[in-house]
């Protein structure tokens, strides 16, 4: 079987949809580079759970249409707040297939809905003591509602994953630790990271309705639940983190950190704010998750369902009782078959043992056969020259006044014939009723020398029957 090589990719774009604000980055590749080619973002009306997905994605495509984005292929930013999350101790002496029914039994018990309804990705991390997985979900009926906006906006997605992991420095190496909360008008998403991998990931309220009905940060609760996402971590772990990054919208990060400044002094937590950042994060994550999805930098975090192969579509459009048909169909198509098969195998069996029995007649009869096909030559029957001369000789006049000397036959059938006549008028008549015979062709007069009597010699080809 010939394996096709997967094509790679010379430009993607990166979408997130979150709050009903579309971010879009279009990134490509040139020469040994990838630069991103176009970032836009503009707002939607619609939301990506309405009921009407084809309306969703003819929004995004008339978005994508007004920035002149051609490119289909797309790398999505799921929204935070479809992202469950699970953190779970692992021990460090199990097996691989252990280890995944372990995790499988921890997220039956966690999260709130059936196992085979989500689509997970894992986060292995350790610190120096201990091993743990937090596992990601989101529900494929989300996934499902996702891919029909993607298919009726024109796009083909090539993953699905978290945007805010793209954020640079958001996912330390091993043995660092850092807690990112990007803040923006209608809430707010905490990554913690540590020992190498996602220790959790959580959706906050952010805002609340002043009285002039404008949204302000509620500073205060953020506050409070930081701080206790910040002390339920295994101590082992929070003594790895040594960083709080606050990205986002300017004004709330500022009155945010203004708040957060004592308590993160008291944690021992460095707190960066972005000031130096060049551009806006949510601008940023896009531009991000494209450059490195055409980079075919290392993905963990992959909510993109396998596409099933063309046998298991082919089966699950069958229940069993069709199933079970089809089978015994099939079953007896191949029970068909083989008898068909043994059936030659016997008549081939039967026929060579019956040419076995007469071998040696067979042998024999050719060997005469053969011999008579030798001698053929030398026993031929048909006459052949002497039907030439008869019908020469009945050309001739009776009288003798046209008389042959020499009468020659060249193989394959040419006749030479030399003689004498009295008179001109003698020889033509003889030459004429040769030409009126339909067993000569081609008569030709070669010589005619002396007047009386005249010497002559003509030829002809001879194309009669083999005078049988």
């Amino acid at each position: 079987m010939k394996w096709v090589a997967k094509k790679r990719l010379q430009s993607v774009i990166a979408i997130s949809v979150a709050h009903g604000q579309l971010r879009v980055a279009h990134a490509a590749r040139a020469k040994n580079a990838v630069a991103v080619l176009h970032a836009a973002g503009a707002a939607l009306t619609l939301d990506l759970q309405h009921p009407e997905p084809e309306l969703v994605g003819q929004e995004i495509k008339n978005h994508l249409d007004t920035c002149g984005i051609r490119e289909r292929h797309c790398v999505v930013a799921l929204p935070a707040d479809w992202v469950m999350s699970q953190h779970s101790p692992v021990p460090p002496d199990l097996s691989a297939e252990d280890t995944a029914s372990l995790l499988q039994i921890e997220a039956e018990k966690g999260f709130p809905c059936d196992f085979d309804e989500l689509q997970i990705a894992r986060s292995p991390h350790r610190s120096a003591t201990a091993a743990y997985v937090t596992q990601l979900a989101v529900r494929h009926d989300q996934l499902n509602r996702l891919g029909d906006v993607l298919k009726a906006a024109g796009l083909k997605a090539v993953s699905y994953t978290i945007g805010l992991t793209a954020l640079p420095g958001a996912l330390p190496a091993a043995g660092g630790g850092r807690m990112s909360l990007l803040l923006e008008p209608k809430g707010a998403t905490l990554l913690v990271a540590a020992g190498g991998g996602i220790v959790t990931l959580r959706t906050l309220e952010a805002t609340i309705d002043s009285e002039v009905g404008e949204n302000v940060i509620n500073g205060p609760a953020l506050a409070r639940e930081l701080r206790i996402s910040f002390e339920q971590l295994p101590a082992d772990l929070r003594a790895e983190i040594r960083e709080l990054a606050l990205r986002g919208e300017p004004g709330m990060v500022a009155q945010l950190a203004g708040i957060l400044g004592a308590w993160t002094r008291d944690a021992g937590l460095a707190l960066d704010t972005g000031a130096a950042a060049p551009r806006p994060a949510a601008e940023e994550i896009v531009e991000q998750l494209a450059q490195r999805h055409l980079l075919d930098e290392k993905r963990d975090l992959e909510f993109l369902p396998p596409r099933p192969s063309r046998w298991a579509l082919l089966l699950a459009r069958y229940n069993s009782r069709r199933l079970a048909s089809a089978g015994f169909a099939a079953a007896g198509v191949v029970i068909v078959v083989l008898a068909a098969f043994g059936w030659q195998e016997y008549r081939r069996w039967s026929l060579r043992s019956e040419w076995e029995a007469m071998a040696v007649e067979v042998t024999d009869l050719e060997a005469i056969q053969g011999r008579i096909r030798e001698f053929r030559p030398w026993y031929d029957e048909s006459f052949r020259n002497l039907t030439i001369l008869k019908r020469v000789v009945e050309c001739f006049p009776d009288s003798g006044s046209v008389s042959a000397k020499s009468f020659e036959i060249h193989a394959p059938a040419n006749v030479s014939v030399t003689g004498t006549a009295r008179d001109n008028t003698s020889l033509l008549r003889t030459l004429d009723q040769l030409r009126q015979a339909k067993e000569v062709q081609g008569l030709k007069i070669e010589q005619i020398r002396g007047k009386t009597p005249a010497q002559f010699t003509f030829t002809f080809r001879w194309v009669g029957n083999t005078g049988k």
